[in-house]
């Protein structure tokens, strides 16, 4: 993908120290706002890259701030720091500054491709103004599994041949947004029901029906030209029955290189997630992942626990993989085949990516709008009560109770979501159009349900949310119990609105109306479309 620039790339790596070459292949992490934290690793190890977050950067000022801080610090014969960043819609960074639009699985309600090509152009328009040259995402993954604690709503869907053009679209918007783009989580994470924040999941199915379903929209992306491939950590053990992908020769080297012929850099997902961290130790993690076909080795040691000795530890990493390339466990051969790639693709792609540049915010808000709109589906009506007359009393549910939001803002820094609920734009927004309309949350509805006299003409929208959390869940169980409460008092004169995914398990003969996503945006929208209303 990159062989134009490998003469160069040999050129310039002959002249690097042994620490300055392993320092390369590592994207790291740390805790903070200011660039000082990763001066050692920068100046003194050529640190391939950073994944940043919403802990890095709060604002455009912020990132800017710190991007250019950070390049400052890079020697000029060295290549442009990888500055990653999960901007991929239902996860994001700089929020709420940013445009997020809804989320991958609502762009896939959505169906249309050119839109989808849109908003990653916003994404990478964006990122490249804060200072990023690489969003991790798009996610590739496809909701082969419903119930998958971790993908959810960051997926295009359930059906492989359309998630495969998605992804091809997105690949195609960011790079139309002059970014690089990475497609994630290779082999697939949408067949899995545990989350690899916290453990090993197995995908126990032969390699011809992956093919078919879960490595279709990696072969669009491969054909998209994606510069980047993210591994899981997930063991498919009719390909490989020891290793999990991100440590698998079979998966890396034979399927994805040999058989798929991706020619991009292959990065590890976190190699501090529990399914790494819990069955391996750090070192030997690494070496595995370098032996099976990894070019860049993610988040050695993760910030979120904002560990003061993160530091120390990130660099005894790079010493360990020092001390084993001279000690021949890491041959200097492999390790120099790996940095000609990498290197080679910075020299392509990142060493004149137009940075900081001003972008149209309302332009983006228009993208982020129609897609929220073109997303939301009526997917039940049975009393046929939508759109909402004007005259109809109306009852809005939040059915998630207040403390069950402790945890909508996760403090690791990953993805965060909006800080209020998606409950309260949807009521903000349909309170002020319908007038014979009140608003309970799930406390007070406790008490409406016992108290309230039964009334033909009402109708209950009762709001469902979720969101995608690393390593924890939204709580769902009272949120649940609510509903079923609803719809035994109410029946077909109840409407869930879903400002989350579809794969809710509901009770029968009510209605449902599905937004396929909690982003303030298509809260709004979801109350429009109750109301009949396209735009506000």
């Amino acid at each position: 993908m990159f062989e134009a620039f490998r003469q160069q790339a040999a050129k310039q790596i002959s002249g690097w120290s042994l620490p300055e070459k392993v320092g390369q292949l590592f994207i790291l992490a740390f805790p903070g706002k200011d660039a000082e934290a990763a001066r050692p690793l920068i100046e003194r190890y050529n640190l391939g890259g950073c994944y940043l977050s919403q802990d890095n950067a709060d604002t455009f000022a912020e990132a800017r701030t710190l991007t250019q801080a950070m390049a400052a610090m890079r020697r000029a014969d060295f290549p442009p720091l990888l500055l990653g960043v999960d901007q991929e819609g239902a996860w994001s960074v700089l929020s709420p500054e940013s445009t997020t639009g809804p989320g991958n699985l609502a762009l896939g309600s959505a169906a249309e491709p050119a839109l989808t090509a849109a908003m990653y152009r916003v994404f990478g328009t964006e990122m490249r103004s804060a200072g990023f040259n690489c969003i991790l995402g798009p996610c590739a993954d496809v909701n082969l599994k419903p119930n998958s604690p971790i993908i959810d709503t960051r997926a295009f869907g359930e059906i492989p041949a359309q998630v495969a053009s998605q992804v091809a679209a997105a690949v195609h918007g960011a790079h139309d947004g002059g970014i690089v783009a990475c497609a994630k989580h290779f082999p697939g994470h949408g067949d899995t029901a545990s989350d690899t924040h916290r453990d090993i999941p197995t995908v126990d199915k032969p390699l011809a029906t992956l093919l078919e379903q879960d490595l279709a929209p990696f072969q669009a992306a491969i054909r998209a030209q994606v510069e980047l491939i993210m591994t899981s950590h997930i063991r498919y053990p009719h390909i490989d029955p020891q290793y999990p992908a991100t440590l698998s020769a079979p998966i890396l080297q034979g399927l994805l290189r040999e058989q798929l012929g991706f020619k991009g850099i292959v990065i590890s997902d976190s190699m501090n997630m529990g399914a790494i961290r819990r069955n391996y130790s750090p070192v030997d993690a690494a070496l595995l992942a370098f032996k099976a076909g990894i070019d860049m080795i993610m988040l050695s040691e993760e910030h979120y626990d904002h560990q003061s000795d993160y530091l120390d530890r990130q660099l005894a990493m790079v010493e360990a993989i020092v001390a084993a390339v001279q000690d021949g466990r890491f041959p200097e051969s492999e390790l120099n085949a790996k940095l000609e790639r990498v290197v080679a693709f910075k020299l392509a792609r990142l060493t004149d990516m137009a940075l900081y540049q001003d972008f149209d915010l309302a332009e983006h808000l228009h993208i982020e709008q129609q897609l929220a709109q073109a997303a939301v589906k009526l997917l039940a009506d049975p009393g046929r009560h939508l759109p909402l007359h004007p005259d109809m009393e109306v009852v809005v549910v939040q059915t998630t109770p207040l403390a069950d939001y402790g945890n909508l803002v996760n403090p690791r820094g990953i993805g965060p979501n909006q800080a209020a609920p998606a409950f309260d734009y949807f009521a903000r927004t349909i309170s002020a159009r319908h007038h014979h309309l009140s608003v309970l949350n799930h406390a007070q509805t406790q008490i409406f349900l016992k108290t309230a006299q039964p009334s033909r003409g009402q109708i209950i929208l009762a709001i469902t949310e979720n969101y995608p959390l690393p390593g924890e869940d939204f709580a769902q169980d009272a949120s649940n119990a609510l509903v079923k409460q609803l719809a035994e008092r109410f029946g077909d004169r109840l409407i869930v609105v879903s400002l989350r995914s579809n794969y809710q398990q509901l009770p029968a003969d009510i209605g449902q109306l599905c937004a396929y996503s909690s982003r303030p945006c298509s809260a709004e929208a979801a109350a429009l479309a109750c109301l009949g209303r396209a735009s506000a």
